[in-house]
C-alpha cells in the first residue's frame, strides 16, 4: 500500500517532538546526545560516561498503549525518578521464539507493519514527552524476528532519524531480542538499519540486540559509530553468577553494553518476584555503570493474566496523576521503585555547577503555574537576569513572578545560578465525557444509541458518570443548542443502565431527535493540585445514510453482449436515483441490468439522488470493464481510462483503492454533512493508498473522496 501522512499532506503540521521544548531540568540537559567510547556509554558533549535508570514501557498493544501517555511520563519522572523510558513498538508478532504464528500475532492497530501512521503519531507524542520533561527515550524494534523485516526496519529508521535527527533525547534500539538468530545475521541487520540512521543526519546511540533472547551469547560486528549492545535478564531465571560473565566478555572486548530490559521475576513476566537476586544484578548495574530499563510500567491485571513484573498492583489502567498517585505497588513495583527514587540525580546542582557559592544563589525553587508569584525567592540587595523571561523573573525586591511552564536559570549580579521550574497544573478528569453521535435511524432504534436513564425519555444519553470529576470538583454542564439536545443533572433510575451509578445523580443529556449539532460547556472549579476544567463535548444527530447495494454497485468486467449485472435500483429509501452511463452507446440499461456493448470499453455509471429530510444524497460511481479479452482472460479496453473509487477506514486509517493514478480531493466533514473540518487534495496511485486519520478528534464524520469523474463517500465513527 502507498501511505501519506494527513497531517503532513493537509497543511506541512510541525511534528509535535520538534515544537516541544523543556518544561524541567533533567539529564538531557547535563548530558545531550549520547554515544560510546569503547565500552562506556558517553556524552558526545562532555565525553564523560553517564549511567541512566528508568522504565520500559509494556508492548504498545492494546494493553500497554494506555500507558504511553504524557501524563504517566510526567509522572514517572517526577515520582520513580526515571532518566529513561522505552518505547517497545510492536512490529508483528508476540511469538516469542521467533515465528509469526497467527496465534502470536499483535492486533492489526497495534501493529507497525499494518498500522504504521498510527504508531509513528504515538512515538511524537512519546518524543515530545521524553523532550518536555528533558529525559531520554529509547525507540525500540520490539521483534524476535527483526531480520525478517529489515526492508520496513530500515524505512522506519531512516525517516525517523532524519525526523528527530536533532533531538538529544532520542536512543535508537534496532532489534529487541533475537531468537535462533547467529550475531553475524543479527550484525548484517543492523548494520543496514543503523547505516539508514546516520545516512539520515543521526548520530545517537544505536542499540543492538544479542542471540538468545539478548542474553549475550555473543556480541560485536556492527560497523557503525555509537553502537552499544543489549543485555536483558530477569531475576528468577538468570542469575549473576550464570550470566553476568556474558556481559563482562562483551565489555571486555571493548563494547558498550546497555541493559535495556529487566525483571525482578522469570523471563515470563509471572511467577515468584526474586528480590535477592534482583538486589545482586542492580548492584552489578551500578558497579560497572550500566545504564538500564525496569520491565514494565504498567498495571498487574487480572488474575488469569496478571504480569508479576509489572510496576502497580490491580486490574485498571493508571493514567492520570488521581489514579497514580494513589496506585498500589506491586512486590516487584515496590523494589524497582526504591532503587530508581534512591539513585534520582539532583539535575538542577548538575546545571548550576560551580556557581552555587556566592551570597545571591538561593535554594532551587518549583513553584505551581497556578502561584502567580511568591515573595522572599531572591536574596536581599541581589538582582537577577532570568535565562528565560517568558517563564519567570525575580524582582527588586527578591519576588519571583511566574509567566508560564518551564524551567528558567536565574543569575545573581555575583554570577551564581539558581533554578526555577514552573511545573504544570494536571487538567482534572471526568469519567465518560466523550464526543457522540446518532444517526435519526438508530435514534428510533432501541437502545442503539440512548436509553431511559432517569425514567422519564427513552431519548437520554449519559454525558458523564458522576456530578464531580475524579478529583472531586463540582461539574456543570449547560447545552448552546437545546433544539437539538438538553443537558441536566439527573438521578439514574434505571437498573439496566446505570450500573454503579443507581440512583445517583449523573449529567444527562436528552435528545430532541431534531438533525443538527448541540455543544456541552462542562466545568468545574480548581481544586488543590488540579487546574479548573473546561472543556467542550459535540453531540450531533444526523441524517441517515443513503447508499446502493454494496454487493451489487461494484466495479465489474464484463464480456461482449449478453451479460449484464443488476444493480439499478429505482429508488434508495423511497428517494428516487438517476444514472449516468458515459461513454453513450457501450453500454445501456435494460430493466434493473446493465447489458455491454459490442466493443472494448471502459464504461462510468454515476448514481445520484437528492439529500432529503432524513437521508444524506447519494454521489456513486464505479466503473464496467467491456471486453472480450485474449485467450490468458486479460481484459484490454480501449476507449477511455479506470475511473473506479472505493475506499473504507480501517482503524483510524483511510484506505482509498484507485483504479487508476491521479489527483484527488478528500473532505471530512462532521455528521451533519455541512461542517467541512478539513480538505486537502491527495496523489493516489493504482492500487490501496492509505491516509492517516490519526490526528482527528473523537467523533463521527462523513469522508468524501472524489477523483475525475468518480466518487464515494465514506461514513466513520471513532
Amino acid at each position: 500500500m502507498k501511505a501519506f501522512s494527513l497531517a503532513v499532506l493537509l497543511g506541512g503540521v510541525i511534528s509535535l517532538a520538534a515544537a516541544a521544548v523543556p518544561l524541567r531540568v533533567g539529564p538531557v540537559s547535563s548530558y545531550g546526545t549520547l554515544g560510546t567510547s569503547g565500552n562506556k556509554v558517553i556524552s558526545l558533549t562532555t565525553k564523560k560516561q553517564v549511567m541512566l535508570r528508568g522504565m520500559s514501557l509494556f508492548w504498545s498493544d492494546a494493553t500497554g498503549s494506555p500507558y504511553y501517555n504524557e501524563n504517566v511520563i510526567a509522572w514517572a519522572t517526577q515520582n520513580l525518578g526515571i532518566d529513561v523510558f522505552r518505547f517497545a513498538m510492536a512490529i508483528e508478532s508476540y511469538d516469542s521464539d521467533g515465528g509469526n504464528s497467527d496465534k502470536g500475532k499483535v492486533s492489526s492497530g497495534s501493529a507497525y507493519k499494518t498500522s504504521p501512521d498510527s504508531r509513528i503519531a504515538l512515538l511524537d507524542r512519546m518524543v515530545k514527552a521524553a523532550v518536555e520533561n528533558d529525559i531520554y527515550i529509547i525507540v525500540d524494534w520490539h521483534s524476535h524476528r527483526a531480520e525478517n523485516e529489515q526492508g520496513i526496519a530500515v524505512d522506519f529508521f531512516g525517516k525517523m532519524a532524519k525526523k528527530y535527527a536533532n533531538v538529544p533525547n532520542i536512543i535508537w534500539e534496532v532489534y529487541n531480542e533475537p531468537v535462533n538468530t547467529d550475531m553475524g545475521t543479527v550484525a548484517r541487520y543492523a548494520n543496514a538499519v543503523i547505516g539508514a540512521i546516520r545516512e539520515n543526519g543521526s548520530q545517537n546511540l544505536a542499540l543492538v540486540g544479542t542471540p538468545n533472547w539478548s542474553q549475550m551469547g555473543s556480541c560485536g560486528g556492527v560497523n557503525q559509530t555509537n553502537v552499544g549492545y543489549v543485555f536483558h535478564f530477569y531475576a528468577a531465571s538468570h542469575s549473576v553468577s550464570s550470566y553476568s560473565g556474558n556481559v563482562d566478555r562483551c565489555m571486555n572486548g571493548g563494547n558498550a553494553v546497555f541493559i535495556t530490559e529487566w525483571g525482578t521475576t522469570s523471563a515470563t513476566g509471572s511467577g515468584a518476584v526474586s528480590t535477592s537476586e534482583a538486589s545482586n544484578w542492580t548492584n552489578y548495574m551500578e558497579k560497572n555503570r550500566i545504564s538500564n530499563c525496569n520491565w514494565s510500567l504498567r498495571h498487574k491485571g487480572s488474575a488469569d493474566k496478571a504480569e508479576e513484573s509489572a510496576m502497580f498492583d490491580g486490574s485498571s489502567v493508571l493514567n492520570n496523576k488521581t489514579l497514580l498517585d494513589g496506585a498500589k505497588y506491586t512486590t516487584s513495583g515496590d523494589f524497582v521503585k526504591k532503587y530508581l527514587t534512591g539513585k534520582k540525580g539532583n539535575w538542577n546542582d548538575s546545571l548550576t555547577a560551580g556557581a552555587r557559592s556566592g551570597s545571591c544563589a538561593f535554594t532551587h525553587t518549583s513553584i505551581s503555574e497556578m502561584e502567580k508569584s511568591k515573595s522572599g525567592v531572591g536574596k536581599s540587595g541581589c538582582s537577577y537576569t532570568s535565562s528565560n523571561p517568558a517563564v519567570a523573573t525575580i524582582g527588586s525586591d527578591g519576588t519571583l513572578s511566574v509567566l508560564s511552564v518551564g524551567y528558567t536559570v536565574m543569575t545573581g549580579n555575583d554570577g551564581t545560578k539558581s533554578v526555577v521550574t514552573v511545573e504544570p497544573e494536571p487538567d482534572q478528569t471526568v469519567g465518560g465525557l466523550a464526543d457522540f453521535s446518532c444517526s435519526l435511524k438508530d435514534l428510533k432504534k432501541s437502545g442503539a444509541c440512548t436509553h431511559n436513564f432517569s425514567g422519564n425519555s427513552s431519548m437520554e444519553y449519559q454525558l458523564t458518570a458522576t456530578p464531580t470529576t475524579n478529583e472531586g470538583s463540582t461539574i456543570t454542564c449547560t447545552s448552546d443548542n437545546t433544539a437539538i439536545a438538553k443537558v441536566e443533572k439527573l438521578t439514574c433510575t434505571s437498573s439496566d443502565h446505570c450500573y454503579g451509578y443507581y440512583k445517583k445523580e449523573q449529567w444527562i443529556v436528552t435528545i430532541t431527535g431534531k438533525v443538527g449539532v448541540a455543544k456541552m460547556h462542562v466545568t468545574a472549579p480548581a481544586v488543590k493540585g488540579f487546574k479548573a476544567l473546561d472543556t467542550t463535548v459535540t453531540i450531533a444527530v444526523t441524517k441517515n445514510l443513503n447508499y446502493l447495494n454494496p454487493e451489487a454497485f461494484i466495479n465489474q468486467t464484463l464480456p461482449y453482449n449478453g451479460t449484464s449485472t443488476e444493480f439499478f435500483e429505482d429508488e434508495s429509501y423511497k428517494i428516487p436515483v438517476t444514472y449516468t452511463i458515459t461513454p453513450e452507446g457501450y453500454g445501456q440499461r435494460v430493466g434493473n441490468a446493465f447489458v455491454a456493448g459490442s466493443q472494448d470499453a471502459t464504461v462510468t455509471i454515476h448514481a445520484s439522488a437528492p439529500e432529503t429530510e432524513e437521508y444524506y444524497a447519494i454521489d456513486e460511481s464505479i466503473q464496467i470493464i467491456i471486453g472480450k479479452g485474449d485467450p490468458s482472460g486479460i481484459v484490454h479496453p480501449q476507449t477511455m481510462r479506470n475511473v473506479g473509487l472505493r475506499g473504507y477506514v480501517q482503524e483510524s486509517r483511510l484506505v482509498i483503492e484507485s483504479r487508476h493514478s491521479g489527483f484527488a480531493k478528500v473532505q471530512v466533514f462532521g455528521m451533519d454533512g455541512r461542517n467541512l473540518i478539513r480538505e486537502d487534495v491527495h496523489y493516489l496511485s493504482t492500487g490501496s493508498n492509505v491516509i492517516s486519520l490519526d490526528e482527528m478528534a473523537k467523533g463521527a464524520y462523513i469522508i468524501k473522496v472524489k477523483q475525475g469523474a468518480a466518487s464515494t463517500v465514506i461514513p466513520w465513527r471513532m
